[in-house]
């Protein structure tokens, strides 16, 4: 019981509620009245004479949602929760639960060739290149207070 009256009677739900009675009739008042605008001559009236009970089904939709969603389960909330759930089981049943069996792998198995060395001598476009990171590392984050200036290039 003491869901039910969460969901429906909390501060968030009642103000919800108060919301959807405002809105729905709203929205049936301005159809009516477009509707009767269409048909005094407006063109422009039949058109919102159908938007406005779509807009009225829309709010009646974002209000059932909006009082379904269990935010203790979604979004940030439920991410850090989940992740929470998901490390205390590991640290409990090892790896193998959380990941399952066939992507646990001992070191043994992840032997993997190391890539052939490339020294910024050996290729000049590499090393303009690590260049051009580093001065954008040293310049920081680009936002509209520091812009980044434009690269130009010139053919050679």
């Amino acid at each position: 019981m003491d869901a039910v009256r969460e969901r429906w009677l909390s501060k968030r739900a009642i103000g919800l509620h108060v919301a959807v009675v405002l809105f729905v009739p709203g929205c049936l008042v301005a159809a009516w009245w477009q509707a009767t605008r269409a048909l005094g001559g407006n063109g422009l009236s039949y058109l919102y004479s159908f938007e406005w009970p779509i807009f009225a089904i829309l709010g009646v939709y974002f209000w059932w949602m909006f009082l379904h969603t269990d935010y203790e389960e979604v979004g940030l909330k439920g991410t850090r929760k989940k992740l929470a759930r998901a490390a205390a089981r590991e640290a409990v049943l090892g790896p193998e639960s959380v990941l399952g069996p066939e992507s646990v792998h001992t070191p043994a198995s992840v032997t993997a060739p190391a890539p052939p060395a490339v020294s910024d001598a050996d290729d000049p476009e590499l090393a303009a290149y690590n260049r051009r990171l580093a001065a954008l590392a040293a310049s920081g984050p680009k936002t509209w207070r520091n812009p980044e200036a434009p690269v130009v290039r010139r053919s050679s």
